[in-house]
């Protein structure tokens, strides 16, 4: 499932996240991104009682508790339950930015026999959060303001804030219907509010003219003019899946057959306020005065998608399981309209668009541990409504291709595991959010993205002690320019395409990064696992989405975090994180020339946990 959210949940909500590389991703997410996914699985009820109970402190974005019970309910042990709850209340490393959430996640199993299982899990979060938009580019230096890290853009609350309630209930039916079928059944109900209040400094990225004339116009004193955004915004989702599983041999061939669908509902609402606020300076922290008309929306609109698919996949195993090939087709339709509730007339009429896609793969066992590789799949996604041309209406639906050719090998007895691959990806039709945000036409179409390159991870059980994991990236990644592949392409303020290439916003071309983990098993030390590492990242481009202007690069930069934990028993642990050690100056991430989002300092978290 893929609920939409305006927060995060808690994280101690999850059990473990699968990250799937690759195209075998297409069928957990055919109408995505190609690439890879991210699975995270929540917790589910255990059939043993236990109570973990957590305490974390730290500099920033630290203090929070959390509890997770779990165990049986009736004495046949058929029926099971887990609760996790917690709550963080913390300050975050930027002016005014904090994080008040509270989270809950009750669930249920029965296990009807040793094949069958029915689960209904539940869960509500409510957060009390600020807007944080990163630092500008100074329109006199084309760089960064030279201003400290920690400020804002945003003031304090009651001008600057957000709130955002989630609740979702969903459940799984599985049963193995004999030695050769499985099935699956699942659902999900899920609602999210999301209120804010904020406003960001400045809108120079309406066109080259208004860059240059800022240029011009700003001698670093006076207050910077401020956009605000109030509104009040509404999902509503739901989504039921099937599928069956069947395993089988034809001559010599193992066959694995998996035959499901799905259908997905997504209704977002946006009430949007015309709203003001005095202006800001980069310099100075000043006490601002913010408005909002309340009596009126200046906007209200309704956007309804739904999306469905089937497919099929047929994962065959040859020569004494050497060669296993995959093959499969996917069948998906999706569909959209907007309506303009202060008009009462829809802006985006009914449409619906139907792909066929395809994805196939081999591997090829060439020696025991060593494994060659190759894959490909495509995929889709509408992309709502948007300006093309000057009009508002439906933008064409992003496609995507992806294909890779790759070794894996498994040596020493499993202890050194090391993958190598290479991929070629590409999108077009890509959209990227309007700026300053204009609800009746919230995506601008741009022609899409082309990425190409290497990347590889290894893992190395040195000894019983010490365990080493890396990974690289080592690729080149172009937004292209001019005509999308529909014929459409927009740049609103240009008013023509531009042809070429610029680099894809905050992606870097080269990374890398090593963790060690040293386990002490005797002496004074025993029961402590002590790890450290680094994460390195190549420059990064700082362009503008909606109009593809290339502003230049953040530098690279090198993070080195270290974590402790020491287990004094089976009941009671101690953990201490220490994230940028060296406590270096970087840039996190860039979103525009508007948002570019300064790395905290160093930081440091401790923390308790007791099992019992």
């Amino acid at each position: 499932f893929s609920p939409p959210a305006g927060s995060t949940v808690d994280s101690a909500i999850y059990e473990r996240f699968e990250v799937i590389k690759g195209p075998s991703t297409v069928f957990l997410a055919a109408d995505g991104t190609p690439g890879g996914v991210v699975n995270k699985i929540t917790k589910s009820p255990l059939s043993v009682q236990q109570t973990t109970v957590r305490a974390q402190v730290g500099l920033f974005d630290a203090n929070r508790a959390d509890v997770d019970t779990t165990g049986p309910v009736t004495q046949d042990g058929k029926l099971l339950y887990r609760v996790v709850a917690a709550q963080q209340y913390s300050d975050g490393y930027y002016d005014n930015t904090y994080m008040h959430r509270f989270t809950a996640m009750p669930g249920l199993s029965y296990q009807f026999n040793p094949d069958t299982k029915a689960e209904v899990k539940t869960m509500y979060v409510s957060t009390k959060w600020p807007s944080y938009n990163g630092l500008p580019l100074d329109p006199r230096t084309g760089k960064m303001f030279d201003v400290p890290y920690t400020r804002s853009q945003s003031e304090d609350a009651p001008y600057n804030w957000r709130t955002d309630e989630v609740r979702r209930i969903w459940g799984k039916f599985t049963s193995r219907l004999n030695d050769h079928a499985a099935i699956n059944l699942a659902g999900m109900n899920a609602w999210d509010e999301a209120k804010r209040v904020e406003s960001v400094a400045p809108t120079w990225n309406e066109g080259a003219r208004t860059w240059l004339a800022a240029v011009a116009n700003y001698k670093g004193t006076g207050l910077i003019p401020r956009s605000t955004t109030a509104d009040d915004q509404i999902n509503r989702y739901r989504s039921i899946q099937a599928d069956i599983n069947f395993n089988f041999e034809t001559g010599g061939a193992k066959h694995n057959l998996l035959i499901g669908g799905e259908a997905r509902e997504s209704i977002f609402k946006l009430i949007a306020f015309a709203g003001s606020s005095s202006g800001w300076d980069p310099f100075n922290k000043t006490v601002p005065t913010v408005t909002v008309n309340y009596s009126a929306p200046s906007a209200q609109t309704v956007q309804t998608t739904t999306n469905g698919r089937i497919f099929i996949l047929d994962t065959v195993k040859l020569f004494s399981d050497r060669v296993v090939v995959s093959a499969g087709v996917s069948r998906a339709r999706g569909g959209s309209n907007t309506f303009n509730e202060l008009t009462r007339a829809y802006s985006t009429p009914d449409y619906t668009v139907n792909k066929s896609l395809k994805q196939y793969g081999v591997v090829f066992k060439v020696l025991p541990g060593v494994n060659l590789f190759t894959g490909y799949n495509e995929n889709f996604a509408l992309n709502g409504t948007g300006l093309i041309n000057g009009v508002t209406g439906a933008l064409p639906p992003k496609e995507g291709k992806q294909w890779e050719v790759g070794l894996k090998n498994e040596l020493l007895n499993k202890r050194l595991m090391v993958t190598v691959s290479y991929f070629d990806i590409k999108q077009t039709n890509n959209t990227v959010p309007s700026y300053p945000l204009d609800p009746l036409n919230p995506n601008v179409l741009v022609p899409g993205v082309i990425s190409r390159g290497f990347d590889g991870d290894a893992s190395f059980q040195v000894n019983s002690r010490l365990y080493l994991t890396a990974s690289f990236a080592w690729y080149e990644p172009k937004a292209a320019l001019g005509p999308a592949v529909s014929g459409i392409y927009v740049q609103p303020y240009y008013g023509k395409p531009v042809t070429g290439s610029i680099p894809v916003d905050n992606t870097a071309k080269r990374t890398s990064s090593l963790f060690m983990l040293y386990r002490f098993t005797e002496g004074a030390l025993k029961g402590l696992d002590a790890g450290i590492g680094y994460n390195y990242l190549s420059q990064r481009a700082i362009t503008d989405g909606p109009n593809q202007v290339m502003f230049g690069y953040v530098p690279g930069r090198v993070l080195v975090n270290s974590s402790l934990t020491y287990k004094v028993s089976k009941s009671l642990s101690y953990t201490l994180n220490l994230d940028n050690l060296t406590n270096k100056k970087y840039i996190y991430s860039v979103r525009s020339e508007n948002v570019i989002v300064p790395g905290q300092s160093f930081n440091a978290k401790a923390g308790i946990e007791y099992k019992f």
